[in-house]
C-alpha cells in the first residue's frame, strides 16, 4: 500500500508539472468581462476612422497615406538615440523600430545584445502610434537632440494631414528602461492618439509553450490579462477599458509595455490578431493645454526584473507571473533576491534555501520518515501474509491493514515527506523558469547558467543515483509488479529531469542527500536495518 501510494505520488507529480498548463489554462478575460468594459468605437462623423480602424498593422489593412512616406517598419531610421542600458532607433513615421538592451546579451556563446524590439526581419516587433482621423503629411524630424541632468531628450516633429503640428518629445533618464514619450498636437482640441506594441510572425517556441505564458499580456483593474496568439486568431480582436493599467507584448525574460503616465486617466485598449500579425495597443484621450491635445505616456521597454518593475509604481511586475503556486513561488523569489545581497552565487542560494526548507519542513518529514521505518520494520510479517494469501488481493490487502493498525503504523505517512515537498518543487520550477536573476546565473565548474540544462547531465545523474539509494531505505513492495515499478522509478525521473534547468535539478539532488542522511538517523534511532 505505501509503495503503491509513492508511486501514485511521484506519477501525479509528474503529471502536474507537465500538464498544468493544459490542465488549468492561463485565466483569459470571459466574454462578459470584456461586453462590461467594451471599448466604445470613435463616431466616424467626428473622427474620420473607429478607433479599431484607427491602428494601423501589417497585414490589418492600413490606412492609405497622402504622402509619399514609406508604408512599412523598415521605413528608413531617421535617429537613433539612448542612454547607458538602452538604445532606441527611431523612423520617418515616428515608430520605435529598434531597441537594444545594453547590459543582455543572447547567450553566453553570443555577445550579441538582446533587441526586444527588432526590424528588418522576418519576426518583427515595434511601437507605432498615431493620431486618430489624420494621416500623415509630412514626416518626423529630429529637432533637438540632447543630454543633461543625467537624462537623454529627443525631439522630433511632423505634420498632419489637416495641417496641425505634431511634437513629440522623448526622455531617458540613466540607468532606466523607462521612456517617457510626450505628444503634442498642435491646435489639435478633441483629437485622440493610439500607441501599440506590434509583433509579427511570432518564433515558434512562443506559439507552443505549456509552462509560461509569451506574448500579449496586460493588467487592468487589478487583474492580469494573458492573451494568447491562439486566442486572438479566433476571436480577432480584444476590446476594454479601465482606469490606469498597461499592455504590451512579452517574452520569457523581457516586455515591452505603454501605459499612460497618469494613472488615474481611463484609458481604452485593445488586443488584436490575424495569424501573422498581432497588436497590443491603447488610446488616450489625453488633455487640452491652451487648444492643444497633450499625450503623456510612458514605454518601458527592458527586463521583466521584479525589484526594478515595482519601482514604476504601475503593476508591470506582474508580468513576471508565477501562476498557481504564486503563493509560495513569491516568497521564494523574495528569499532569493534577499540571499543575492550576501551571497552572489545563485547555486549556493539554492543550497541554502534546501537546508531552511529542511528546518522548516523537520517535524512533518520526520513524522513520514518514523512511518517509513514502522513499515519497514513490518516488512518481514508482510512477506509471510503474501505467501499465506497469494494472490488473494482482498484478503490481504485486509490483513495488511490489520497488521498497520495493530502496529499503530499509518500507510499514508510515508509519502507525507514527498507530497509535502511537490508544491515547493513545482513553485521553485516557476521560479527557475522565468526569474530573469536566474538567466545566465553561474554556479561552479561546468554550471555556467542556472537557468538551463546541465550540458554535461552530470546533476540530473547524481539526482537519479540519489533518489536509487533514498528508495532502498523505504519499505520494499511486495507485489512483483511494484518492485519493478520502483525499480524503474529512478531511471524514468533521470530521464525527466535531463532537461529541467540546472538550478532546479541542483535543488533536487541537495534535498534528496539531506533526506537520506535524515530518514539514515531515524531508522537507526529506532534499530531499523
Amino acid at each position: 500500500m505505501d509503495n503503491k501510494n509513492l508511486i501514485l505520488a511521484f506519477a501525479l507529480s509528474m503529471a502536474v508539472l507537465f500538464g498544468w498548463s493544459w490542465m488549468f489554462p492561463p485565466q483569459q478575460p470571459t466574454p462578459q468581462q470584456l461586453e462590461q468594459t467594451q471599448l466604445d468605437t470613435v463616431n466616424n462623423a467626428t473622427n474620420g476612422v473607429a478607433a479599431m480602424q484607427a491602428a494601423p498593422v501589417t497585414h490589418m489593412g492600413e490606412r492609405k497615406a497622402t504622402d509619399s512616406i514609406p508604408q512599412t517598419v523598415h521605413a528608413e531610421s531617421i535617429q537613433t538615440f539612448g542612454n547607458d542600458v538602452l538604445e532606441l532607433t527611431i523612423n520617418a513615421k515616428g515608430w520605435v523600430t529598434d531597441a537594444v538592451l545594453l547590459n543582455y546579451q543572447v547567450s553566453l556563446d553570443n555577445p550579441e545584445k538582446i533587441k526586444p524590439l527588432t526590424s528588418g526581419e522576418l519576426h518583427e516587433a515595434y511601437i507605432n502610434s498615431g493620431v486618430v482621423g489624420q494621416n500623415l503629411a509630412e514626416p518626423f524630424k529630429l529637432t533637438s537632440l540632447e543630454e543633461k541632468n543625467h537624462q537623454t531628450l529627443a525631439s522630433f516633429e511632423a505634420k498632419l494631414s489637416d495641417g496641425y503640428v505634431w511634437q513629440r518629445t522623448y526622455t531617458l533618464e540613466q540607468g532606466s528602461y523607462l521612456v517617457n514619450v510626450v505628444d503634442r498636437i498642435v491646435g489639435g482640441a478633441g483629437l485622440k492618439l493610439y500607441r501599440q506594441v506590434v509583433e509579427k510572425n511570432p518564433l515558434a517556441e512562443s506559439m507552443d509553450t505549456y509552462n509560461e505564458h509569451i506574448g500579449p499580456i496586460g493588467y487592468f483593474d487589478g487583474k492580469l490579462f494573458e492573451v494568447s496568439y491562439d486566442d486572438l486568431d479566433e476571436s480577432g480582436a480584444k476590446k476594454l477599458a479601465a482606469l490606469g493599467g498597461w499592455t504590451g507584448m512579452m517574452t520569457r525574460y523581457f516586455i515591452s509595455s505603454i501605459y499612460g503616465a497618469n494613472q488615474d486617466e481611463s484609458y481604452r485598449y485593445y488586443y488584436q490578431g490575424d495569424g501573422r500579425s498581432y497588436q497590443a495597443g491603447m488610446i488616450n484621450d489625453g488633455v487640452v493645454e491652451q487648444g492643444d491635445m497633450v499625450f503623456d505616456n510612458n514605454m518601458y521597454i527592458g527586463p521583466k526584473s521584479v525589484p526594478t518593475l515595482e519601482k514604476l509604481g504601475v503593476g508591470l511586475e506582474r508580468s513576471v507571473d508565477f501562476g498557481w503556486f504564486t503563493v509560495i513561488a513569491e516568497p521564494l523569489h523574495q528569499v532569493m533576491l534577499w540571499l543575492n545581497q550576501y551571497v552572489s552565487n545563485y547555486g549556493v542560494i539554492i543550497v541554502l534555501m534546501v537546508i531552511a526548507l529542511k528546518i522548516i519542513l523537520f517535524m512533518p518529514t520526520q513524522s513520514g520518515y518514523r512511518s517509513m521505518a514502522s513499515m519497514r520494520k513490518l516488512q518481514p510479517e508482510m512477506v509471510k501474509l503474501k505467501d499465506r494469501y497469494g494472490d488473494d488481493r482482498a484478503k490481504m490487502g485486509q490483513e495488511v491493514m490489520a497488521l498497520y493498525k495493530k502496529n499503530k503504523v499509518n500507510p499514508l505517512g510515508g509519502c507525507l515527506p514527498i507530497l509535502i515537498q511537490m508544491p515547493i518543487f513545482f513553485a521553485l520550477y516557476k521560479v527557475l523558469l522565468i526569474s530573469i536573476e536566474m538567466r545566465q546565473a553561474p554556479f561552479y565548474g561546468w554550471i555556467e547558467d542556472m537557468s538551463v540544462q546541465d550540458p554535461f547531465f552530470v546533476l540530473p545523474i547524481l539526482m537519479g543515483i540519489s533518489m536509487y539509494v533514498q528508495m532502498q531505505l523505504n519499505p520494499q513492495p511486495t507485489d512483483p509488479i511494484q518492485a519493478k515499478v520502483m525499480q524503474f522509478l529512478p531511471i524514468m525521473m533521470t530521464a525527466l529531469f535531463l532537461f529541467f534547468p540546472a538550478g532546479l535539478v541542483l535543488y533536487w539532488v541537495v534535498n534528496n542527500i539531506l533526506s537520506i542522511i535524515q530518514q539514515r538517523l531515524v531508522m537507526k534511532s529506532m534499530n531499523v536495518d
